[in-house]
């Protein structure tokens, strides 16, 4: 049976979240069965793109030192990484996406080492079973490392519903391979994709960031809410379940959930999971807004079917605000479609676009929008 601990944590003051993040791993077994002395630990975490702390995008740097310190004091080595590809495009140009999340300091104040897989290179390997991405330029540290922790910020995010411990997985791979999965255009084929990077990091814990969450139009348009918990699990599918029942969704809603179980990389029924520490029903939010692509079954499936067709009243699509754009070029340059050129702002080539809304996503200054047709918008309702 999977075991998923929730933890209460007020706040983010270093003591209290140490604390929290301390407990968690005790209720579910210890650190010292799972991290052995001399050990190389990475600790994967959310590094969406540069934005300070209180904006709830990142994982948050007390997190991080809090895991730091504890996977420290079993006298194991500890590497933080992530693609910081966007640096500090939008905000401050001379720092780094590291430095202006807090987690360069946080890290080097506990001991820890940064380790940007930008900078450190990937390795072509081979997906057995892989359902979309058969092969894929993983991330050298992730590869290297004895232990592997997922260290996720939990959040909504408009195509998969929810983003947590599976999809914080998405960040071992390059550009060109996140644009592969992009380009699939069905929410349940790019979801089976996240699972196929997922599948290869074999990570052992996961120890989610719930104190501020982001609800809304996540994953980094949306807004900060109190949750005020932590969670952990040494099972990452488990942890996302509980998640995304404890912000209101239906766990068949978050399609890399129900993949990976299907797969066996988890529980193979709801009831296969025991949460320990606080109880769900104390901690969940009715009341947790979802993003805008949120929908039910027969939306998405109608959607599906009327987009093909070319039935542009059901419109679901990008559109750039220019009063906050920057004209950075960051959307030009991800966008897995080529869909983009600035003109001096950015322009869009609706015919290319795939919907996966990468530019939302990274957009630096919250400038992109996404933006629903007449129908669109009443059948959401």
């Amino acid at each position: 049976m999977s075991i998923v601990s929730i933890v209460k944590c007020p706040d983010y003051e270093q003591e209290k979240v140490y604390k929290a993040v301390k407990k968690a791993v005790e209720l579910i077994g210890g650190i010292g069965q799972i991290i052995k002395p001399g050990e190389t630990v990475l600790l994967k975490i959310n590094l969406l793109s540069a934005r300070p702390p209180e904006r709830a995008v990142t994982t948050h740097p007390s997190l991080v030192g809090a895991v730091v310190r504890l996977v420290k004091e079993m006298g194991a080595t500890v590497w933080v990484g992530e693609a910081a590809s966007t640096g500090g495009m939008g905000l401050e140009r001379r720092r780094g996406a590291f430095d202006i999340c807090g987690i360069t300091e946080a890290v080097e104040k506990e001991g820890g080492e940064i380790v940007n897989f930008s900078l450190k290179g990937y390795k072509k390997i081979e997906i057995p079973y892989a359902k979309k991405l058969e092969e894929i330029n993983l991330a050298r540290p992730i590869l290297e490392a004895d232990v592997v922790v997922s260290l996720p910020k939990l959040k909504t995010h408009e195509l998969t519903l929810l983003t947590g411990a599976v999809k914080n997985f998405f960040g071992c791979v390059p550009s060109a391979d996140r644009f592969e999965a992009h380009r699939l255009s069905k929410v349940e084929e790019f979801s089976q994709a996240v699972v196929d990077i997922y599948s290869v990091c074999q990570p052992k814990l996961a120890i989610m960031d719930a104190v501020v969450a982001m609800e809304g139009e996540g994953p980094s348009a949306g807004d900060p809410i109190w949750l005020g918990t932590v969670l952990a699990s040494p099972d990452c599918v488990s942890l996302d379940v509980v998640a995304s029942q404890m912000t209101g969704f239906k766990p068949q809603e978050i399609l890399t959930s129900v993949d990976a179980m299907e797969r066996g990389l988890g529980p193979q029924a709801l009831e296969e999971i025991r949460i320990v520490g606080e109880e769900l029903k104390k901690v969940r939010r009715v009341d947790f807004k979802k993003p805008s692509a949120y929908r039910n079954f027969a939306h998405r499936s109608l959607r599906r079917l009327l987009t093909p067709l070319g039935i542009r009243i059901f419109r679901v699509y990008p559109e750039v605000d220019q009063s906050r754009c920057s004209q950075c070029g960051l959307c030009e340059k991800k966008c897995p479609g080529g869909a983009i050129s600035l003109d001096p702002f950015p322009r869009y080539n609706y015919e290319k676009c795939i919907q996966c809304f990468t530019c939302h996503e990274l957009c630096p200054e919250e400038a992109v929008r996404i933006k629903r047709s007449w129908l669109a918008r009443q059948i959401q309702r």
